[in-house]
């Protein structure tokens, strides 16, 4: 019946899409008209746009550049369909981002999705990203692969994040400060310098962002640094540093509310919380080198070498996590053309090396409770016994191959397949307990089969097929509800099956152009996060749904009715329902998963009443949806139904900036109608049904800028 309900609209959408093209090619035949050449990265290759396979994205300079706070990816990626991302409204936990429901189940730190800044990945070998290095305010173009991209990236079921700093400028020195102040005690510093100094291009950026935060125990501080660095050997060779180092030394965690208190009382924290000093600091640097040589006009070879360090310290409730990371890895592409067949190729190996260290939170002394804001905190937590030592390894290893086949003039045809080997180990150091030691292995075979047909040069329709896999971090397979050291010998990798069809459409004279994709994917042992009915911690675990089936339609338009206003559009229709997932002897088939809501659509009006004034408006609205895989009370409960369900909503968000000889000056007024609503949610939060973290409401921020050539 779902799928009954979605065709009509899609068969609808082509007609439509034709009648558009029909009506743009009733030009004078000395006019001719096609996409705009939009080239895409993502793909491990540079490929145009129009002749991709895949739903792909591409926020460019002119939205990144529309005045912003810069410290979530909500800002910038509600503009794009199909992808979620859930504003936790704390700098502890960060933002949780999921592509067609893959990645929901994060709890912190983002999963399913590949994450590559300026061609170094930021996801470490177990297919966990921290966007801890990411500076939003120094982004200058961003690419999203939506879709199963395993055959290319491994670890990637939802698809690719491909991230580009902004390019140096093309003088010997600009430099451009920029400070931004706003509600709940927010304080953003950035300063950038770039330019070019012979044969080197250079771009350098500082920033530092501090918050009191809009709940009580919120406080946050993080700095940081990222820095590139392009060198060009010769006439065919360049070769690229990256550097990205990321202090936070204190990040307080407010946590999560049931639905009466979020409703009532949205800025409050509960006080086991604050007495166990949920919070975090970390400290982050990630550093890389890529070299890249041009054997001839298409024929491009790309060495990248790269190395990650984090450390982290970790009170939550219930215990206080230690954990130190290396990773790195190496990754070699080649892509050319052979006659008429274009090709790409290449192989990954990665590695990670964890120690982790947990103990029992005795949280803090009493004369503390309620009186830190600061990094003191953690002098200030007291450590229980020790509960878990242990190393983890994760080693990979991924050749591929992609080919694009053009069979005549109207058809490409596309095909990749990869395959993936990991090797997964704990060390169990704590063997008071026994030892829990043991060795993973994992290996997965992942095609791709996609054609691209392009009747017109303003209409191209595409349609594949693939599979894809997520292995469990070793987060998620060290934490065990039987309480035991090593990795969880019941949890396995999720597995999808994705059919998907779309199409691309662009009307020259109506300055209209749009996409649309409809896709169904089949999920067998979904990962999936619960916590314990009996325990007011907030220890997560996690286990695997029998199967489960995503469908979806996305939809994008974007609209030029002047030069001084443009329109964009998306939409997002999500039905992702359990097909086969029993729990406690209760069958969940046809139940609803949780964190995502049924439909999302998102609206921004951009317009330049004058050449140095621009003014914004942003209109939001999602749907309700369930947090728990019950869809409601679980058995045994006496709890209201609306206790399971975060309520939808409708958010305006408001913009304004003046701009004269390199000076801007902008303020912005976020969820200006002043709507109660939940940002996010934590899926399957059983004691006390504390599903709801609680957005800002009302918030104003100011700022100014200046960006110059200082020397030519």
């Amino acid at each position: 019946n779902r799928r009954r309900s979605i065709m009509p609209i899609f068969h609808l959408v082509v007609a439509a899409a034709s009648l558009w093209a029909a009506t743009a090619a009733a030009q004078p035949d000395s006019v001719r008209y096609a996409f705009p050449t939009t080239i895409v990265n993502a793909t491990r290759s540079a490929q145009p746009a129009a002749r991709l396979t895949y739903a792909v994205s591409v926020v460019g300079a002119d939205t990144l550049g529309t005045p912003r706070p810069a410290v979530s990816l909500e800002e910038i990626l509600r503009i794009v369909p199909g992808i979620s991302v859930d504003n936790r409204h704390n700098l502890s936990q960060g933002d949780r981002l999921s592509v067609r429901g893959l990645g929901v189940r994060s709890a912190f730190g983002v999963r399913g999705l590949k994450v590559v800044l300026d061609g170094i990945p930021l996801t470490t070998a177990d297919g966990q990203t921290q966007l801890n290095n990411l500076d939003l305010g120094s982004v200058g173009r961003i690419e999203i692969l939506r879709g199963p991209s395993s055959a290319l990236y491994g670890n990637a079921g939802g698809g690719v994040l491909s991230i580009r700093t902004r390019q140096p400028a093309n003088a010997a020195l600009r430099f451009a400060p920029r400070l931004l102040v706003g509600s709940d005690g927010l304080r953003r510093l950035q300063l950038q310098v770039s330019g070019r100094v012979t044969a080197h291009r250079y771009a350098v950026g500082v920033h530092q962002v501090q918050s009191e935060g809009y709940r009580q125990h919120a406080y946050g501080k993080m700095r940081g640094l990222n820095a590139l660095v392009h060198r060009s050997v010769g006439e065919n060779a360049e070769v690229s540093f990256l550097l990205n180092a990321h202090d936070a030394p204190y990040l307080f965690n407010p946590s999560s509310l049931n639905r009466a208190v979020a409703d009532t009382a949205s800025r409050t924290a509960r006080s086991f919380v604050v007495r166990q000093g949920a919070s975090k600091k970390v400290r982050q640097t990630q550093g890389g080198i890529s070299i890249r040589y041009a054997h001839g006009t298409e024929d491009v070879s790309q060495f990248v070498l790269y190395g990650i360090r984090r450390d982290l310290e970790n009170p939550i409730p219930g215990r206080i996590v230690q954990l130190g990371r290396s990773a790195g890895g190496v990754r070699y592409v080649r892509s050319g053309r052979l006659h008429t067949l274009r090709y790409t190729a290449g192989i990954d190996a990665e590695w990670q090396r964890d120690q982790r260290d947990e103990f029992k939170n005795d949280g803090l002394p009493e004369g503390d409770v309620g009186q830190m804001d600061d990094a003191r905190i953690f002098d200030r937590i007291q450590y229980g016994e020790r509960q878990l030592d242990q190393r983890e390894t994760v080693r990979s290893i991924g050749p591929f191959l992609s080919l694009d086949v053009p069979l005549n003039r109207w058809w490409t045809l596309s095909v990749s397949s990869r395959y993936d080997r990991y090797r997964l180990a704990a060390d169990d150091q704590y063997l008071l307990d026994g030892d829990d030691s043991g060795v993973r292995s994992l290996g997965e075979f992942s095609p791709f089969i996609g054609v691209n047909f392009r009747p017109h040069p303003l209409l191209a329709l595409y349609a594949n097929w693939a599979t894809a896999f997520q292995t469990p971090t070793t987060n998620e397979l060290s934490n065990r509800a039987d309480g035991l050291g090593g990795f969880n010998p019941a949890l396995d990798p999720e597995r999808v099956r994705s059919a998907e069809g779309g199409l691309r459409a662009r009307h020259p004279r109506w300055l209209i152009e749009g996409d649309v994709s409809i896709y169904q994917l089949d999920i067998r042992d979904m990962l999936l996060p619960f916590q314990s009915e009996r325990s007011e911690s907030e220890e997560t675990y996690y286990r695997n749904a029998g199967r489960a089936r995503n469908r979806g339609l996305e939809l994008a338009l974007s609209a030029y009715p002047s030069a001084q206003i443009d329109v964009q559009l998306a939409y997002t229709y999500s039905s992702f329902t359990f097909v086969d997932y029993v729990v406690d002897d209760v069958q969940l088939a046809h139940r609803k998963v949780p964190g995502l809501p049924p439909h999302r659509t998102f609206a921004s009006v951009r317009t330049y009443p004058f050449r140095s004034i621009f003014v914004g408006i942003d209109f939001e609205v999602v749907s309700d949806y369930f947090v728990n895989d019950y869809n409601g009370p679980p058995p045994g409960s006496d709890a209201a139904r609306a206790e399971f369900i975060n309520g939808g909503y409708a958010r305006v968000d408001a913009r304004l900036g003046w701009k004269y000889a390199g000076w801007a000056v902008f303020a912005g007024l976020d969820n200006a109608l002043d709507q109660r609503y939940n940002g996010s949610i934590v899926p399957n939060a059983a004691f006390g049904n504390r599903f709801f973290e609680p957005a800002a409401g009302r918030t104003l921020y100011v700022g100014c800028s200046w960006d110059g050539i200082l020397r030519e």
